[in-house]
């Protein structure tokens, strides 16, 4: 019994550790999205051999296209939901193990179980800590996913870029309150509005095919 006692011990161990995961996962979970929204939208530099001094300069409001651009708020919406409801899947999971675990514990110490139901119930525990392991995993997956659409996420703006360009400007440059790299920007350089509504139009556009 002792035996068979220390591997439970060791597997509600595990799901605890699973469970400490999960609201770790949520506390941060806002700051984790905000810097990886705010990170999609890198500097974008159409280089050409012109001298500085003469160079045609342009710069876009990364804020405003994390802000306003279509796309940032339809897959940060999916995620979410995905997040939401692996959340409550692991919550119920967990909750259900711990109460096996505990009608598994009794029986074990009571005695009066046969052998054969105890190992029945230990297996169903074994199960249901895979279960919880596949659901950890999925949630880390989130993040991977996250960070694809966000390398999508930034070919989508530089392709526009290119796009529109034809030559307009030798530098197009990023500009962002929140992380400010241009300390000085004139609003006659801002071509913000045109993008965004360029991109986003090209997203609703390919929302239809």
């Amino acid at each position: 019994m002792k035996n068979v006692s220390l591997i439970i011990n060791g597997i509600l161990a595990v799901a605890v550790g699973v469970l400490f995961y999960q609201v770790h996962a949520l506390k941060n979970n806002h700051s984790s999205e905000k810097e990886s929204v705010e990170s999609v939208t890198k500097p974008v530099i159409i280089e050409s051999s012109t001298k500085l001094s003469e160079a045609k300069i342009a710069y876009v409001n990364t804020d405003s296209i994390n802000e306003h651009y279509a796309y940032i708020a339809d897959f940060t919406k999916i995620i979410r939901n995905k997040k939401v409801a692996l959340e409550a899947q692991m919550q119920s999971m967990t909750a259900k193990f711990q109460q096996d675990y505990e009608a598994f514990q009794q029986s074990a110490r009571a005695g009066v179980a046969p052998q054969a139901e105890l190992q029945k119930q230990q297996a169903n525990l074994e199960r249901q800590q895979q279960e919880l392991a596949n659901k950890e995993l999925q949630m880390q997956n989130l993040g991977v996913e996250l960070e694809e659409k966000n390398l999508e996420l930034n070919k989508n703006v530089k392709d526009y870029l290119q796009k529109i360009n034809n030559g307009r400007f030798d530098y197009i440059l990023s500009y962002s309150d929140v992380i400010p790299t241009i300390l000085l920007a004139n609003p006659k350089l801002d071509i913000t509005a045109e993008v965004l509504n360029g991109i986003n139009e090209e997203y609703k556009l390919s929302k239809k095919k």
